[in-house]
């Protein structure tokens, strides 16, 4: 049964584990686990574990999401705000240039009106 009041990252069935594990080594096998049987619901314990004070979880927790995120098809927040590294090249791989825009061209499109008045 789920506990709404619960925060997120307890909500997964590995929190409980992390907090019985006896040392770091024991942890990090956890991780693992995640990637393998994980579901949505271990996203908010990768978030939190990332946030842990030893290293070797921050960093394992990261690769881990990044692994968790592309096996379940979900973009990170960061990824999705990026544009794919092929594009900066683009101009230079088909000699593309942007065009100059002459600041002395002066286009004026207003239109009068005049047009609208039925009299003319």
């Amino acid at each position: 049964m789920e506990d709404n009041d619960l925060p997120e990252y307890r909500q997964s069935i590995f929190h409980q584990l992390f907090e019985h594990a006896a040392d770091i080594d024991c942890k990090l096998l956890l991780l693992d686990e995640i990637l393998a049987i994980g579901d949505i619901k271990e996203l908010p314990l990768l978030d939190w574990l990332m946030t842990s004070e030893h290293p070797e979880i921050r960093k394992k927790a990261l690769d881990v999401k990044k692994a968790f995120c592309e096996k379940l098809g979900i973009l990170s927040k960061n990824k999705e705000k990026r544009l794919p590294m092929d594009l900066c090249f683009l101009y230079d791989e088909f000699n593309i240039r942007p065009s100059k825009i002459d600041k002395d061209l002066n286009m004026d499109f207003e239109v009068t009106l005049d047009i609208f008045n039925p009299d003319i």
